[in-house]
């Protein structure tokens, strides 16, 4: 009756690409165990068994997470639940002393170091059993199975965990301090990767920046070894992902020299969560650099890349002591940068940090300043100069508009509507651009 055959596990995933990539790797675990995997909602239902990776980052996102695993205990499932949420609040999941039953009685869990086990919960739930493996220990391989949540966009975690100490995140209380990747391992995945035929490479880590520190290397020394790698399979892309401001600004050299390659994205995610010191300094949201260090690395990445550096970054609005000042300085970095992509966040107190005990800002404040921002946002036109250009651009299986048209980037990363045409899956084209909107363009296959 438990033969992994003959049973079918469901996997929701909440969260970032370190996620994502977590989940590939259970998935690629499960399904060499014989086990029928699926991430589509359409098929939760069917499943006797769900898996939900979680995120910690918002208050909305936990909810989510929260009302996800209850349906899937309401109906009867076998269920594992994983990711930050269980591995920083163990108490959800596990009885911490006193009579109170945890809050997700019943539900077995596995822990981000610990995902290689997630064979043994999903076997021990379906059983009937709560199995529970929220213990430290090494990373998990890079070279474990996986599933590709698109077959063509290979995810590579470049560590877990972090070097700051952000008041307002719990992040860190869940993946603990920086572990990076051997340099040689993540060559060897990207390699692999290629070889198998992905056509694009993301590289993710909570702080891709702080690469490499705890091992006495770096980001810019894990791309110099990469760009050989690249050059050895000349049909893949990569992309370097989230990087905090102090991490790198020792290495703009460097990173402008890679990101220059035809092979690498000219994209950087870079947040800078306010534009007021006094917001970012050790007593408020302790984020360690001052804004002037964030322009510096915006800026000097900017002016050593050639062609154009696409930037996105990160502002929460209504941080404990905001005030108008504070947050006119915001409105004016923001408005100086026109940011192509651009992530706006009210401020969410979360339980157990820092900034959860510091005094609030009124709730319509925050949304004010959160609606007045989005709307300055909404004004800038970053791609109008690619109307009547023609612009090389690569395609890796995502769709919009139902599946009418095929989304593809151009160097820049800036996102690409073209006509679907299965033909151009996984390829490299020309195209001529048509029309420019806020946050895409659309063109035509040359």
């Amino acid at each position: 009756a438990f033969l992994p055959e003959t049973k079918r596990v469901y996997v929701r995933t909440f969260g970032c690409s370190h996620n994502v990539s977590d989940s590939e790797y259970m998935c690629g675990l499960l399904a060499s165990e014989g086990y029928e995997v699926s991430t589509d909602r359409a098929d939760a239902d069917a499943a006797d068994a769900w898996v939900v990776n979680s995120c910690t980052v918002k208050d909305p996102s936990q909810a989510a997470f929260m009302k996800e695993v209850r349906r899937g205990m309401k109906d009867g499932k076998a269920v594992v639940v994983s990711g930050c949420i269980p591995q920083g609040e163990r108490g959800l999941v596990k009885k911490q002393g006193g009579r109170k039953p945890p809050e997700l009685d019943g539900a077995s869990s596995v822990g981000i170091k610990q995902i290689g086990r997630v064979n043994e919960a999903v076997a021990a739930a379906l059983r009937g059993e709560t199995f529970h493996a929220l213990g430290s220990g090494p990373l998990p391989s890079l070279e474990l199975p996986k599933v590709r949540a698109n077959a063509l966009v290979e995810i590579v975690p470049l560590s877990s965990g972090c070097l700051g100490a952000c008041a307002y995140c719990k992040t860190r209380h869940a993946r603990g301090a920086l572990g990076s990747y051997a340099l040689a391992d993540i060559v060897a995945r990207v390699d692999g990767a290629l070889a198998d035929g992905v056509g694009e490479v993301w590289l993710s880590s909570e702080d891709t920046g702080a690469y490499g520190i705890d091992l006495g290397t770096s980001l810019g020394a894990l791309l110099e070894a990469l760009l050989p790698v690249l050059e050895a399979h000349p049909h893949g892309m990569l992309r370097v992902g989230m990087t905090n401001p102090p991490y790198v600004l020792d290495q703009l050299e460097v990173l402008g020299r890679c990101l220059n390659h035809a092979q690498v994205y000219a994209f950087l995610h870079v947040p800078v969560q306010s534009g007021s010191d006094a917001v970012l300094a050790k007593d408020r949201m302790n984020r360690e650099y001052t804004v002037a260090d964030f322009r510096a690395v915006v800026d000097g990445l900017a002016a050593r890349v050639d062609g154009g550096l696409s930037l996105m970054t990160d502002v929460i609005c209504g941080f404990p002591g905001e005030t108008d000042d504070d947050f006119d300085a915001t409105y004016a970095l923001v408005e100086d940068y026109a940011f192509g992509l651009i992530n706006i966040s009210q401020f969410y107190a979360r339980p157990g940090t820092p900034a959860a005990s510091m005094k609030r800002v009124h709730t319509a404040t925050v949304k004010d300043r959160s609606r007045r921002l989005s709307a300055l946002t909404q004004t800038f036109r970053p791609y109008d100069g690619l109307v009547g250009t023609v612009v090389a651009c690569a395609a890796h299986a995502e769709v919009a508009d139902g599946g009418a048209r095929l989304v593809c980037h151009t160097k820049t990363y800036a996102k690409v509507l073209v006509p679907f045409d299965r033909s151009l899956v996984g390829a490299r084209f020309e195209v001529r651009i048509g029309a420019a909107h806020r946050w895409h363009v659309d063109g035509v296959v040359l």
